[in-house]
């Protein structure tokens, strides 16, 4: 008997962070509505699995013991053209096997995912109940209130893999108060992924001090970055994302922040562009700026998908 399963495997890689695994998995999902494939998502060998209840499959021991047969296509502009016709070759052979694949692949950055691919990812990325506690307990004691707003800042991987660094000078982050001082109102936090940065601003804004969410982000790929309470920091940074009535962010590259995008995505939180000079590659804008300085309305999604019957703030846009 034939397999025609294909399963997304959330694996450490330098170069595909959390939000890679998202995009990636989006877009095999969109793949598999139009191949008629099973899709399965394994997370045993990424860290995030500690934390979330992934839907079980029946392909689990496979994936431990096949390794070496997962397909990485990861930032390889040569291989993602051939995602597609890898599967069809993979269908048309009937293997009794499924095919294990890792990417970050996405083949329209400007498209919004669909209302089954959003329940597919939502149900990924449900926490259990050792997070779910974590998480709570986190909102009470950063005194989180009910309603909120989420000012991002994606400032590099260079801070976000070397916190011991010292940036606490005026220079190296005095021109992002202006951000800060436009956007920060009270009921917005600050998150970012340096914590030199949230240093700086306790330091010459102290006023804010209990608007900044005080967490050690990592990156969440990198393979000497095994430490739990970090990990779970991180993963605390993203559910209050996700929870949030809006999210205004700044980047210095010339794309969204992937750990930010592809969760307002699924959870249909409204995304702000705070840099519109650079053109974002990842959403095309709904609302163009009336001019150069006001920043870009990325997306809109109004329509709620499903939520839970609870009305916990922690997750009450979940399943």
């Amino acid at each position: 008997m034939s397999c025609n399963t294909v399963i997304m495997v959330w694996m450490k890689h330098p170069n595909a962070g959390f939000g890679d695994l998202l995009r990636g998995t989006m877009y095999l999902h969109k793949l598999s509505q139009k191949l008629h494939f099973n899709l399965n998502v394994d997370m045993q060998l990424h860290p995030l699995s500690q934390f979330l209840l992934a839907p079980p499959h029946q392909h689990s021991e496979y994936v431990i013991q096949n390794q070496s047969k997962i397909v990485h296509v990861i930032n390889d502009p040569f291989q993602t053209q051939s995602i597609e016709k890898m599967i069809i070759d993979y269908q048309l052979g009937r293997s009794p096997d499924p095919i294990l694949i890792t990417t970050n692949y996405c083949d329209n950055f400007h498209e919004l995912p669909s209302v089954e691919c959003k329940r597919f990812m939502r149900a990924l990325l449900f926490p259990n109940d050792e997070f779910k506690t974590y998480f709570n307990a986190m909102c009470n004691q950063f005194k989180i209130i009910k309603t909120y707003s989420i000012v991002h800042f994606r400032l590099g991987d260079d801070e976000l893999l070397n916190p011991s660094a010292n940036h606490l000078v005026s220079r190296a982050y005095a021109h992002l108060l202006p951000i800060i001082d436009a956007n920060v109102g009270s009921n917005a936090y600050i998150m970012a992924d340096s914590v030199q940065f949230k240093q700086y601003l306790r330091l010459v804004r102290p006023g804010l001090a209990n608007r900044i969410i005080p967490t050690t982000p990592i990156h969440l790929s990198h393979s000497a970055e095994t430490d739990v309470a970090s990990i779970k920091e991180t993963l605390f940074d993203f559910m209050l994302l996700i929870n949030a009535r809006v999210i205004k962010t700044h980047s210095i590259y010339g794309w969204i922040s992937g750990f930010v995008h592809w969760g307002s995505l699924v959870f249909n939180v409204p995304l702000i562009n705070l840099q519109p000079r650079i053109p974002p590659i990842s959403m095309k804008p709904i609302v163009k700026p009336m001019q150069s300085m006001q920043p870009t309305i990325l997306f809109k999604n109004p329509i709620k998908l499903i939520t839970a019957s609870n009305t916990n703030l922690a997750f009450n846009k979940m399943l």
